[in-house]
């Protein structure tokens, strides 16, 4: 991180790179909404100095992909993780399910865990679940992080849904590991990602080409939400808003994003060079560095690889 956070109760500490949490202060549990399983996970900070952070990940993200992200984030705040209903180890979700029904499975978090407000940060589809939550919640949210949200899906990017769906129904996973690669990751050309971009296809090849059956039905499902679910809501009101999007992002293209940042009042939106759709995984100590930044309210366009074409 080049700088801290800044507010009333911030001190010169800088992080030190080390692992924040032990075994002692880090805690998971499960719960139930309307019969739907909800597992989280939370680190503890030895001194916080910022509200909660709860981070909500996408479709192929579950609560212990954020490991990299709570060393940087533990030091200012509690992180919390989830799978909510239809991800990681909670089963299956109907697809009629969408995003009323996870803004009561958010809530019903917050009250379990006795969180009055939290920092909100979403990514891809879960940026979707913040948002929509942040619609309803206004109260129980400091401050929304969005990363790779759109604020509608086009007709090319629905034939790429439904495409994926009918992969992982048929069984298919090398298959759909190729199609993932190919969407997800940017094709630039440029020198510098080789190395790193080369490393995440092979994470996302392992992850994806041997999926379980019940993950492969997970996965269809996600899918088929997008499809029977696809638009943003307008109605966020009164939540400090920031939208950020990679550069290099086809999923989720920066106009989507900045659309999705003018419909709400006040909001910031931002690009991140060198990055596309799976930002907090090409450059986590920058995703991560953006959320705080933003959480103890300082300017992300000071940031030098993060440029502010919004900022109201």
């Amino acid at each position: 991180m080049n700088e801290e956070p800044a507010n009333e109760e911030s001190t010169s500490e800088e992080p030190t790179g080390e692992e924040p949490a032990n075994e002692e202060r880090v805690e998971t549990g499960r719960l139930t909404y309307e019969g739907y399983g909800i597992e989280w996970r939370v680190v503890r900070s030895e001194h916080p100095r910022l509200d909660p952070v709860l981070l909500v990940g996408g479709a192929f993200q579950n609560k212990d992909s954020w490991t990299v992200h709570q060393r940087f984030l533990a030091p200012y705040a509690d992180v919390i993780t989830v799978d909510l209903p239809g991800s990681g180890n909670t089963g299956r979700l109907p697809v009629r399910h969408g995003s009323g029904f996870y803004t009561g499975a958010l809530g019903h978090l917050l009250t379990e865990l006795a969180l009055p407000r939290v920092n909100l940060a979403g990514v891809s589809y879960g940026a979707f679940i913040s948002y929509g939550f942040a619609r309803h919640g206004a109260d129980r949210v400091a401050r929304l992080a969005l990363s790779g949200v759109a604020d509608r899906m086009p007709a090319e990017t629905r034939e790429v849904c439904a495409r994926m769906a009918a992969l992982l129904r048929a069984g298919r996973t090398v298959e759909f590991a190729e199609a993932v690669v190919g969407q997800l990751l940017p094709t630039t050309g440029a020198s510098g990602r080789s190395g790193r971009d080369e490393a995440l296809a092979f994470m996302l090849r392992s992850q994806f080409g041997g999926l379980s059956r019940e993950t492969t039905e997970q996965y269809a499902d996600h899918y088929e939400r997008l499809l029977a679910h696809p638009r943003l809501r307008p109605g966020v009101r009164d939540v400090p808003t920031l939208v950020f999007t990679g550069e290099h992002d086809v999923c989720t293209p920066p106009h989507a994003g900045r659309r999705v940042a003018d419909a709400v009042p006040g909001a910031v939106f931002a690009t991140v060079a060198d990055a596309g759709h799976l930002l907090c995984l090409e450059r986590p100590e920058e995703f991560s560095e953006i959320l705080l930044r933003f959480f103890s309210g300082r300017r992300i366009d000071e940031l030098p690889y993060c440029t502010a074409e919004t900022y109201r």
